[in-house]
């Protein structure tokens, strides 16, 4: 009977001829996700065997991941500002680098504001509007996407931390599905950026929707569309994560509109991730 260690070797090595780029790694996460067990007690049973039904079971997830399906998709699940998300093919996989759009976020709300009223433009699976409700309980946030897959991911993650009540799930573009009587202090979101003709070379674009990713052909198509509405909608500020080379162009667009204090932010890399421009003080 083959036991945790076994089959932690032959999956590693099976990873490997397929070219997983950290095979041992990616082993251990699957095998632990699907045994209902974190690394360490992975690693404190390796001597334990594995019943039939349980060989099973991991059968398809490894060839799935061996195949190149992210692991996130695999397993279902991407943690992200220390929150689980649902994820599967057809919605954004949430990265770390987005953290920063929600630390944005964050500044321009105190932590006793009751209510704020938030924005979440191009939801996805909802992780930027839920990590903002999280940290701040006055928040109420309507997160809008035009994806019915996307949909799927974000109701559930809005039901899974139990924020039915503080984040309205809307269907349609941009700011279109919240309603002009509705108040909006402060609009984010993480829009499509990637220009198109650099989509074919990113192993990102093989996996993840098209409609999450495909930014035109500067990558700034959205933002064209979205900044003049947010600056017309939000009565406070507005943040937008951009790719790395892309600071300078969106700012212009937020001064464009009279956004004012517009200031780039960079991720822990150092590399410009978030654009955020304050909206002036209405006259009288």
């Amino acid at each position: 009977m083959k036991t945790v260690l076994d089959v932690l070797n032959r999956t590693e090595a099976f990873f490997a001829r397929r070219g997983i780029e950290k095979p041992k790694l990616e082993a251990q996460i699957l095998l632990a996700e699907l045994l209902g067990m974190d690394r360490l007690q992975l690693f404190l049973q390796f001597d334990r065997p594995l019943q039939e039904e349980e060989l099973e079971a991991l059968r398809e997830p490894v060839q799935r991941r061996a195949a190149g399906e992210p692991m996130a998709y695999v397993i279902g699940k991407r943690e992200f500002w220390s929150l689980d998300f649902q994820v599967g093919p057809g919605v954004l996989i949430p990265r770390p680098d987005t953290e920063t759009l929600v630390e944005a976020a964050l500044d321009l709300i105190a932590a006793d504001e009751d209510p704020v009223y938030v924005a979440d433009v191009c939801a996805g699976t909802g992780c930027v509007g839920i990590a903002i409700a999280s940290e701040r309980p006055g928040a109420r946030v309507y997160a809008t996407d035009c994806s019915d897959e996307a949909l799927r991911f974000l109701r559930a993650n809005v039901e899974a931390h139990d924020l039915q009540k503080r984040v309205a799930v809307l269907r349609g573009d941009l700011l279109a599905p919240i309603p002009t009587t509705r108040p909006v202090d402060v609009i984010v979101s993480n829009p499509p950026y990637i220009a198109t003709a650099e989509l074919a070379e990113l192993e990102v674009a093989r996996t993840e929707p098209a409609l999450a990713l495909d930014g035109g052909p500067d990558g700034l198509d959205v933002y064209r569309r979205l900044v003049p509405a947010a600056a017309r909608r939000a009565r406070r500020a507005v943040a937008v994560e951009i790719g790395a080379d892309q600071g300078e162009a969106v700012a212009a667009l937020f001064r464009e509109v009279g956004l004012i204090d517009v200031i780039v932010k960079p991720d822990l890399a150092k590399r410009d991730r978030v654009v955020v421009g304050r909206c002036p003080e209405p006259p009288g």
